[in-house]
């Protein structure tokens, strides 16, 4: 999705590091840039396709932040956590008084709260809530008033620590890029269900968004079969990630995928396999078309009063496409 490229340093310290809720505060400071999918987040929300602007944006950039992250864990394993909980609180602040570049300002809040209940020996259930937003200061770009969050700021959802019926990063908005538009790069018989062009050789684009909350549920018990090393799930995952507007909390087109996976243990905590099912039609957006030279254009829906409208709502998803596999090291949450 994209590039960073910075140098530049932390600084933390703790308090109360031996209390029930330390406190670290932090400040960053970086000098780096960003090289994002030029046809993603600028051409979706800022509608700024052209290379001038896009090479304005990627320029190199001063970044400064101060952080404050508060603490509660109570968990009794640190890699396979069976009772207890973990709270933390994060809150982040860039501006130009604390060294930012104008267009890396912005606040940035996120919550994230974990609880395990052990039943019987072996067994645990667990649950998880995370959540975000982004408050961003209104800049220029282009000659319209944009509330512009950096790529690397951003919300980004889907994975094998997230909502596993998505893959890595693409719950939520994206865009669709195709770089091939002839005849021979058509699907003539998705074409015809759909009554719009189907391309066969299409990028997904993630964009991410500034507002994000993910659940998750989990009950984990003993396998029938070698139960010391093999363990069984069954979860529920849900969540979004949307582009708010003026709106501090929004919550809207919520996605729940419920699956099951097998862990087997190992020295570095468990090796995680999960399958997980998504009925859902993937998340539409805009359609864009990228020449050879790395000029970009949007690609227009037929119908007059349509702006995001590929995939095409008429081509169905086959049974294995909705399912979705995901390997990972450790419990998702």
């Amino acid at each position: 999705m994209y590039t960073r490229e910075a140098i530049g340093g932390n600084a933390d310290i703790t308090f109360n590091t031996r209390g029930p809720l330390p406190v670290t505060l932090g400040y960053s400071y970086w000098v780096g840039r960003t090289f994002a999918n030029t046809a993603g987040i600028y051409c979706r929300y800022l509608l700024v396709c052209d290379e001038a602007s896009r090479k304005f944006l990627s320029e190199r950039r001063h970044f400064g932040a101060v952080t404050a992250t508060v603490v509660r864990d109570r968990v009794n394993n640190v890699l396979d956590p069976s009772e207890g909980s973990v709270a933390t609180l994060t809150l982040l602040h860039a501006s130009r008084f604390v060294g930012s570049d104008t267009l890396y300002e912005f606040n940035r809040g996120e919550v994230e709260v974990s609880k395990y209940y052990p039943i019987g020996r072996r067994t645990v259930f667990a649950w998880r809530v995370r959540g975000g937003t982004i408050l961003p200061r209104n800049v220029n770009l282009a000659g319209q008033n944009v509330a512009y969050v950096p790529p690397d700021q951003r919300f980004y959802g889907g994975g094998p620590n997230s909502v596993r019926g998505f893959g890595r990063n693409e719950l939520g908005p994206r865009v669709y890029v195709v770089k091939d538009t002839m005849a021979d790069n058509v699907d003539d018989n998705a074409t015809a269900l759909a009554g719009e062009k189907v391309f066969r050789a299409v990028q997904t684009a993630p964009t991410g968004g500034n507002t994000a909350i993910i659940l998750n549920a989990e009950l984990r018990f003993p396998s029938p079969v070698l139960a010391q090393r093999v363990r069984l799930g069954l979860f529920v995952d849900a969540g979004q990630v949307w582009e708010r507007g003026a709106e501090i909390v929004s919550v809207r087109n919520m996605r729940l995928t419920p699956g099951a996976g097998v862990r087997f243990t190992t020295p570095l905590g468990p090796v995680r396999i999960d399958a997980a099912y998504n009925g859902y039609a993937a998340e539409r957006g805009p359609l864009l078309y990228q020449d050879s030279v790395g000029n970009v254009t949007r690609i227009r829906p037929s119908s007059p009063n349509a702006t995001d409208f590929y995939p095409p709502l008429n081509v169905p998803k086959t049974f294995w496409r909705k399912i979705v596999l995901q390997f990972a090291v450790g419990q998702a949450f």
